[in-house]
């Protein structure tokens, strides 16, 4: 653009603001950047790119649903590990898991990539106790990310379901305040349970900014042996993304677990 014409916009430009006010007509260039949206990567980058946050976000809630050997539970403890580490790769935040399924094994998670110094476990004596113990994590410990394993033994509670409505909108103000990615693990419900109201997790997947449903495909061999399975990621639901979404997801063994990349 030669001077003169730079020189006749600059004109155009101020006249119009002069009338209407400075935001009624700018450059393009001095648009205030898209901000991004604070989360932790899943370690999955197919599964990262169709949320809309590029992972999972941070100071809100997420919802992991699927069945056994979907890969929801390597999902969150990649999540866990990744919520660990600083951009430059060195531990340094606290992580926190409630494992009211009682399934969590230190050598799988550790080759998940979580660093046990600093992970917090809790295994609650009954259900009902794990809303107390989150709240206590989330205001006094502030951990980076917790992971609850599962809203099917809350749910099936009556006094914890009873508490966990209670308290999940203090658990999610508590969450945005300190910043904490607060993930519930899930099983599928049948569309039934929620025709006749009998779905526990409602209220839950309605305070989800988001949720993804996973079902594993198939098994990955590799010489003869087993390798690894694929999985199918589906997302129903998202703050930042307004339309249905799926990505594979292909878990590998190999000392330690991790996605797949190329054999």
């Amino acid at each position: 653009m030669t001077d003169r014409k730079r020189r006749h916009l600059d004109n155009a430009v101020a006249a119009v603001q002069q009338r209407y006010g400075p935001q009624a007509l700018h450059y393009g260039d001095l648009f205030n950047p898209i901000q991004e949206i604070p989360h932790i990567s899943t370690g999955f980058p197919a599964l990262d790119a169709m949320t809309g946050c590029l992972g999972v976000p941070a100071g809100a809630v997420t919802l992991l649903s699927g069945r056994t050997t979907s890969g929801k539970v390597t999902v969150a403890y990649k999540l866990l590990a990744n919520a660990q580490r600083t951009v430059y790769g060195q531990i340094a935040y606290t992580v926190a898991l409630i494992d009211l399924s009682r399934t969590a094994d230190p050598d799988y998670l550790a080759r998940c990539g979580i660093d046990l110094h600093y992970l917090l476990v809790a295994r609650p004596e009954r259900p009902e106790q794990a809303i107390a113990v989150l709240g206590d994590l989330l205001q006094l410990q502030r951990p980076r990310a917790v992971v609850v394993d599962g809203l099917p033994q809350l749910v099936a509670d009556r006094t914890a379901l009873g508490r966990l409505n209670e308290m999940l909108g203090k658990l999610v103000q508590l969450a945005r305040t300190t910043g904490c990615a607060l993930v519930f693990l899930d099983d599928p419900k049948p569309p039934w349970q929620r025709w006749f109201n009998l779905d526990g997790s409602r209220t839950v997947r309605w305070r989800a900014a988001l949720h993804i449903e996973l079902q594993r495909e198939r098994w990955l061999r590799r010489d003869n042996e087993m390798a690894g399975y694929q999985a199918q990621a589906r997302l129903l639901k998202s703050r930042w993304v307004h339309a249905l979404r799926s990505a594979e997801v292909e878990i590998v063994f190999n000392g330690t677990v991790r996605a797949r990349e190329t054999w």
